[in-house]
C-alpha cells in the first residue's frame, strides 16, 4: 500500500479483485488485521482469497461462515474470521481476542459486527455492477 491512509479502487473483475488482494498482502507483517466490510456477494472472500495468495497460501480459500475461524499456513499464518451468520450480540460474548494472531495475519469479514476501534486495514468493499466493485482501503496500522 502506498503512503496514503485512503485508498478508493476500483476492479472490474473477480481476477482484479483477487490481484488486489495479493497486492495489499504485499504490505501486511505478523499482527496486521485486515477489517472487512460490504454487503452480501460484494467481494469479501474473493479478496481474501487474493490476501491469501499473496502470503503464500497453498490450501483453497472458501468463506468460513459456517465455523466462524479457519487457520492456513503461508509465509507468515493466516486467521480467517467470518461473522456473517451471527448477530452483534453474538460477537459480543465471543473470545474473538482468541482468534487474532500475533504471528499472523487475521482478517475478519463482516467486521461491523465487532464494536471499539479498529487498529489495522479497513476493506469497505460496493458492488457499482455485474462484476464491477469500488474497494476502499483505510491504513489504521500504528
Amino acid at each position: 500500500m502506498s503512503d496514503q491512509k485512503r485508498q478508493n479502487i476500483i476492479t472490474n473483475s473477480t481476477k482484479e479483485t483477487i490481484e488486489l488482494g495479493k497486492k495489499i498482502a504485499t504490505s501486511l507483517k505478523s499482527g496486521d488485521i485486515l477489517y472487512l466490510y460490504g454487503d452480501l456477494g460484494s467481494g469479501k472472500t474473493v479478496f481474501v482469497k487474493g490476501v491469501c495468495q499473496g502470503l503464500g497460501v497453498k490450501e483453497i480459500v472458501t468463506s468460513s461462515s459456517f465455523v466462524i475461524a479457519t487457520e492456513y499456513e503461508g509465509r507468515i499464518p493466516v486467521s480467517h474470521i467470518d461473522l456473517y451468520r451471527l448477530q452483534r450480540s453474538d460477537v459480543t460474548d465471543l473470545p474473538i481476542d482468541e482468534y487474532i494472531l500475533e504471528n499472523g495475519v487475521t482478517i475478519i469479514e463482516w467486521a461491523d459486527r465487532i464494536n471499539g476501534d479498529k487498529k489495522g486495514l479497513c476493506v469497505s468493499i460496493g458492488i457499482r455492477g455485474r462484476n464491477a466493485r469500488e474497494i476502499t482501503i483505510e491504513d489504521f496500522r500504528d
